[in-house]
């Protein structure tokens, strides 16, 4: 029986490094045979849209080179709703009629995500997930064709431009095999170093006279010796 030291665990350590060793070997050749064969890989590709008003392009063509403080304040307080309105089934039919994939709206609602990228930003942050990469660049280039039209046939004076276009390819986000078979290796080797802490931490036989004296405040006369390893000694 031992105290839990900085010493007692670096010798645990010491004493179990095989194990961690074998365990973090097997847990990351799972995670690579998971990722490899058994994950359903997810493409991700994302647009932003710049929402404004048909006030805000009057103001352009003045002297004046952009909209107001009154036009701009305007447009803010519109787009939480622009989100709402591209986020609901209505639109996700659109985009499921224009691109003829097959898939539900509700499937295709659930593909799409948009938000805004700061509360005083004016633009919104469009992202497509999909398990096809090529089906995922078709529904974020009809969001980009599409999000205009639809907005304005719900608000006459709303606009939306489609700008930081990156829809045109899609790269995958899951799963991520490097970063996952690394995570689980490591998670394997602290099980395993932490089971065997858990095991000295139950083990109460006495291992010597440190360790004796490290958890008893009694003094120690003599040690016993071991018989058999003094008669091999001798025996030498």
């Amino acid at each position: 029986m031992s105290e839990l030291s900085l010493s007692t665990l670096l010798g645990i350590l010491k004493k179990s490094i095989i194990y961690i060793v074998i365990a973090a070997i097997v847990f990351a050749a799972g995670a690579y045979i998971y990722c490899k064969f058994v994950a359903v890989p997810t493409y991700q590709t994302k647009v932003a849209l710049l929402a404004t008003t048909s006030s805000g392009f009057a103001n352009q063509d003045q002297d004046s080179p952009g909209t107001d403080t009154t036009d701009l304040s305007g447009i803010r307080a519109l787009i939480a709703t622009f989100i709402d309105t591209l986020s609901t089934r209505d639109f996700s039919e659109l985009i499921k009629e224009k691109t003829g994939l097959e898939y539900s709206a509700d499937q295709l609602k659930g593909m799409i995500n948009i938000v805004r990228r700061s509360d005083q930003s004016l633009f919104m942050d469009v992202t497509v997930t999909c398990t096809n990469a090529k089906n995922a660049v078709v529904i974020a280039e009809a969001i980009c064709e599409y999000s205009d039209d639809y907005l304005v046939s719900k608000f006459p004076s709303a606009y939306v431009l489609a700008l930081e276009n990156s829809g045109s390819k899609a790269y995958q986000n899951y799963p991520n095999t490097p970063m996952t078979v690394l995570s689980v290796a490591v998670l394997g080797a602290v099980l395993i170093f932490a089971m065997a802490i858990v095991i000295n931490i139950m083990d109460k036989a006495i291992k010597g006279e440190k360790d004796f004296s490290a958890n008893y405040d009694i003094p120690i006369l003599g040690n016993i010796p071991n018989f058999k390893i003094a008669a091999r000694e001798e025996k030498k």
